[in-house]
């Protein structure tokens, strides 16, 4: 039933589509047979009419028909007809003069509040001025956007570090309610927008784009829901990954109490003023008024700031502010919006935050004109001119709506100068070193802090470092290396890597690599490594399978149109066991075991990965994505050949990935994620499918977390995951706990899979593995997450392949993992 609710829910709104509804005709006298003049025509429960003109004739041709036409004229009976929506009709009437006397009409109220009236037709006429209904349309848009530095206060200027920066007093900013703010980033962009209907189409061509200030990547992660295109007619708002919903949403008024409080005048438009505010603290919901047009019902503007109690971090606060204009004859658009987004550590706090501020106009609107389908096709979702990016100052000047203040001006001129302040170079470097583990020094990078120093079974004590050049030293190329040392095992273990951009425009990025160091098989590719500090720390059984592993490689990652990425890539690699990990193949000739001092294998790694409409934010070499709203399929295919640089084995492993996270609204969002594969061919055990697990209490959302590093080994598969955030749907209704906004999570995991008996022949598989049988591995978890804004705690229960004896309710089957992430 909750499918059904769902499907219902999200999809039934969306096959509402908003078509024109033409009528025409002529009013005759019913007496005479003479056309009349001036009768009013208009449609029923609408302000959408018209008059006849001096031969009857009258013509109504609008978005907004009804069912029904009413025809009326002083001193004849009125006459109601029939309508077909959304077509084309002629309706020829005849009117009867009025002989009876007047009845006596009685007046009752509806039992509705206005403001239900009026919100109830705000929500019939959705489908029309929703943008959505038209045939095209296209508009130039210019985007502002402005990172400040704020929750300054009166004494900025008296801080030690104020004192050694005393160049930023020159260039200090306020809002509107006075604060003091400091702008660091500046990003302008103006591009014509495209879009087209029957099938849906979009395109952005950016004519000019600059980034004035600092750039950072993490910071422009935070800041990237701002660039989303949002509609207030959507039945939820996505922000920061949350599902607000909409004030216009067709279940508002379950959500939200609605007040009518005044009408006027705005660019000669009479309009309704319509505040609404929350039933219920805690749903994520807005705080505002609107605006509506008195004819058409659309909204002529929007202005609305979070609700308090919303279960969201570090923003502190968000205004949005919508104005809308007809562009056409019954065409509302967005022209001009506004965003302010308020982001700190907590409320109340000293600690600097930053405000971000959005300003976004539109112009030179052409609707209902489509160009030709080709116009459409783009292998990037957005194009950039060529020279976009270095654009005049006399350009800029010409093509912006708006001109810059002083401050903004000159943002760049003050981040040169701060960047000569050897005190700033420090700061700068400082927050560098916390977020990446490595700190600068001129054109290198030393580090890893976090992998400096780490124990195991087989090193001991580990002790480790690395170098790789800086962005300073080139953004086309980068060259890393570290070095390793166990006390234990006094052996140094050593890696290089090199790393080339070979297009600016289409990200191609070639790597190649040498390592030379000790690795756990079968744990999640996002899982601590062996040398790291963090996971030293954290393990609940001792690392007693490792492997020993040499192999060097090089791969190309490509992209390829808009939502392609081509990955390629050849490896040689040679495996040694260590500790209770061992290699041994029954001999039919000796009929005896031999132990396997080494594996080799030679692989060709090929894969192609689809997601509609995903976006990334990059940096030089690395990127994040910030996710597609469809689904992301990959298929990859590994390929070992025999005797290529001293391989053992002919193989091929075939998989196919896919993984989505979407919002559902009042209920969260739901991720879910299946991997099927199948291998032919024969190989060794450490190069079949070695189920991913994990003996750490670090939670590891790409493992499975109650299994045991090399418990499941299979040659076919198939696994899946089913993960919900509640977000605060559930704790947010519990007083006192809802203050302290904590999250619900579930998940539920399970791997299925066999192995062909001709695998032994290569080798025997480990005592410590089992099979799955007929009965398939399953986990599931119950968590909270967002403890003091940062951490996250599941209990795990094990449900299947059970050691013997025990219970599945038994204290052993559960364990706890924890993680942290920092999330809105």
């Amino acid at each position: 039933m909750k499918q059904i609710f769902l499907f219902l829910l999200f999809f039934v709104p969306l096959l509402s589509f908003g078509q024109k509804t033409k009528v025409e005709g002529v009013v005759l006298d019913g007496l005479t047979g003479e056309p009349m003049p001036f009768v009013s025509v208009h449609f029923q429960n609408s302000k959408i009419g018209t008059l006849t003109d001096s031969v009857g004739y009258y013509m109504l041709d609008t978005y907004y028909g009804t069912d029904s036409l009413i025809f009326y004229s002083s001193g004849y009976l009125k006459q109601i007809v029939a309508v077909e929506k959304d077509e084309s009709q002629e309706i020829n009437i005849t009117l009867n003069i009025q002989q009876s006397d007047i009845e006596e009409v009685v007046v009752v109220a509806s039992g509705e509040w206005p403001s239900t009236i009026l919100h109830k037709k705000v929500i019939a006429n959705k489908p029309i001025n929703d943008k959505e209904k038209l045939e095209s349309y296209e508009y130039e848009v210019y985007n502002k956007v402005e990172m400040d530095l704020n929750n300054i206060g009166e004494k900025f200027t008296e801080r030690g570090i104020v004192r050694r920066l005393d160049l930023v007093m020159d260039y200090l900013d306020s809002t509107e309610d006075g604060k003091s703010v400091l702008p660091v980033i500046l990003s302008e962009n103006v591009s014509d927008f495209y879009f087209k209907n029957n099938p849906k189409k979009k395109k952005e061509v950016v004519k000019a784009s600059r980034i004035s200030g600092m750039e950072n990547i993490q910071l422009n992660q935070f800041m990237g829901d701002m660039y989303l295109d949002i509609n207030i007619y959507d039945n939820y708002i996505q922000f920061f990954n949350k599902s607000f919903i909409s004030p216009v949403s067709n279940y508002a008024r379950s959500f939200y109490k609605f007040y009518l409080e005044d009408s006027t005048f705005i660019d000669n438009q009479w309009c309704y003023k319509l505040r609404f505010r929350p039933k219920r603290t805690g749903d994520v919901t807005f705080t505002g008024e609107m605006w509506i047009h008195d004819t058409t019902y659309a909204v002529k503007s929007f202005k609305a700031d979070i609700s308090p109690g919303v279960n969201i971090n570090y923003v502190q606060g968000m205004y949005i502010e919508h104005n809308f204009d007809m562009v056409a004859p019954e065409v509302w658009m967005l022209t001009e919006e506004k965003m302010i987004v308020d982001l700190k550590i907590a409320r109340k706090t000293e600690v600097y935050g930053f405000f971000g501020r959005r300003h976004s106009t539109r112009k030179n609107f052409r609707i209902n004109e489509p160009r030709p389908d080709e116009f459409y096709r783009s292998d990037n979702a957005v194009e950039m001119v060529e020279g976009a990016q270095n654009r005049s100052d006399e350009y800029w000047a010409e093509v912006r709506h708006q001109p810059l203040s002083q401050t903004e001006e000159g943002i760049d001129q003050m981040i040169d100068s701060l960047s000569e302040v050897r005190f700033f170079k420090f700061l700068k470097n400082m927050i560098y070193f916390v977020s990446t583990g490595y700190f600068p020094v001129k054109k290198i990078e030393i580090g890893n802090i976090y992998n400096c120093f780490s124990i195991n079974p087989v090193e001991g004590i580990r002790t480790s470092v690395a170098l790789r050049t800086s962005n300073n030293f080139s953004r086309k190329i980068e060259l890393g290396g570290r070095i390793a040392y166990g006390f234990k095992d006094e052996r140094f273990k050593y890696g290089l890597t090199f790393r080339a951009n070979l297009s600016e425009k289409k990200r191609a990025l070639l790597s190649t690599y040498y390592n030379y160091d000790i690795e756990q098989i079968g744990q999640s590719s996002t899982a601590a490594s062996v040398g790291s500090t963090f996971g030293t720390l954290l393990r609940t059984g001792p690392l007693d399978k490792l492997t020993f592993v040499e192999k060097m490689g090089v791969t190309l990652e490509k992209d390829v149109k808009k939502d392609i990425v081509l990955y390629g890539g050849l490896e040689w690699k040679e495996y040694v066991a260590l500790g209770k990990a061992n290699y041994v193949r029954f001999n039919d000739n000796t009929n005896s075991y031999d132990t396997i001092n080494s594996l080799r294998t030679s692989e060709i790694t090929l894969r192609y990965r689809w997601a509609k409409d995903e976006e990334f934010i990059a940096g030089a070499f690395d990127r994040t994505s910030v996710r597609s709203r469809f689904p992301i399929i990959a298929v990859q295919g590994i390929f070992g050949v025999k005797g290529v640089f001293g391989s053992d084995y002919n193989y091929q492993k075939l998989d196919l990935f896919i993984e989505h996270t979407a919002p559902i609204g009042f209920f969260g969002r739901i991720k879910y994620g299946i991997n099927a594969g199948y291998i032919f061919g024969t190989t060794a055990y450490p190069f079949l499918k070695v189920h991913e697990g994990n003996q750490s209490y670090w939670l590891y959302p790409n493992a499975f977390n109650k299994m045991n590093f090399f418990e499941f080994i299979s040659d076919r598969y198939i696994t899946g995951l089913l993960e919900n955030h509640w977000d605060g749907l559930f704790f947010d209704r519990i007083p006192l706990i809802k203050k302290l906004k904590l999250r619900l999570v579930t998940t539920a995991r399970l791997a299925y899979g066999s192995i062909d008996p001709k695998h032994t022949t290569q080798m025997l598989l480990p005592a410590f593995t089992k099979q799955f049988g007929d009965t398939p591995y399953v986990e599931v978890a119950a968590g909270i997450e967002n403890i003091f804004s940062v951490g996250r705690i599941d209990v795990f229960w094990r449900l299947t392949h059970l050691p013997a004896g025990v219970k599945v309710t038994d204290l052993s089957n559960f364990g706890v993992r924890a993680r942290y992430a920092i999330n809105f």
